[in-house]
Parts: structure tokens; sequence; C-alpha cells
């Protein structure tokens, strides 16, 4: 049996990061998202000089915040297009310094429940198999309105 489709495609999601955000969201470019699959979503983000430490080391904070999008990305590929969804909870842990002017994050959907979405991520510059970090959290997704 095959998995799902996404419950949002990486155009669809594109779209809407260029609508609300137009096109540099601190950093992250407006097309980031190159892959999607129903729990998965692989992201991509320029990183500007601004954003590298000394020895052009990309900044922890850049780090996080993207292994935080892929995470958040990831929920909504089995939530659907709400962007009121929530990070609960991240913990990262930095495995080796991310050098480059790329930083990539491949965020997977581990547990779906009615309260929380977890995820794992796992960023790397040019070399997936080389992790820069790997990080895990949970999302809280918005109430659906019961309302009749």
């Amino acid at each position: 049996m095959s998995a799902p489709a996404p419950l949002v495609t990486a155009t669809e999601l594109n779209a809407k990061l260029r609508e609300l955000f137009g096109a540099d969201m601190h950093g992250l470019t407006s097309d980031m998202i190159s892959e999607m699959e129903y729990g998965m979503v692989l992201t991509t983000m320029e990183v500007s000089p601004k954003q590298l430490r000394p020895g052009k080391i990309i900044s922890g904070p850049t780090v996080f915040a993207a292994c935080d999008a892929a995470l958040f990305y990831a929920c909504l590929s089995v939530y659907g297009l709400d962007m009121m969804m929530l990070t609960s909870d991240m913990q990262i842990r930095f495995l080796r310094p991310a050098k480059g002017t790329r930083l990539h994050a491949r965020g997977r959907i581990l547990s779906v429940g009615s309260k929380l979405i977890t995820g794992q991520v796992v960023a790397f510059t040019d070399d997936e198999t080389k992790p820069v970090a790997v990080a895990q959290g949970s999302c809280v997704p918005p109430k659906k309105n019961t309302d009749s």
C-alpha cells in the first residue's frame, strides 16, 4: 500500500509563503521547499553573509531556524495548509560546523496525535550523510472549529 499524498504540495506551500512573507523571509527563500511527501519535507536555505560566524560557519540560530521551518512544513504535509500550527518544543544537537552557503533540512513526521505532531529534522550542507545538526520537536495543530 502506498503512502497517502501530502495534504499540501511544495508548490502550494511555496506560493503561500511568498504571499505571506514576500521574496525574503529573514533569509529563508520563498521557494525553499524542494520536496514534499506525506510526512516528509526537504527545504533549502540560501545563507547570507549576515548569517555566518567567523570562519564562514553558518550560525547556530540559522541552523535552528531551518530545522524549525522544516518541522513546521512536515507537519503541514500531514495536517493541511493551516498556518496557525505552532511549534511546541524543539531540541537540537549540533554535530559539526555547518560550512557553506546553502543549508538543507529534511523533516520527517514520527507521530501524529490529536494534540501533538512529533517529528525529527536532519540539517546538512553538501552531504546528507554528514549532518551538521539533528533536531526533534513537536507542533500543536490548531483546534478544528466544531461549531455548527
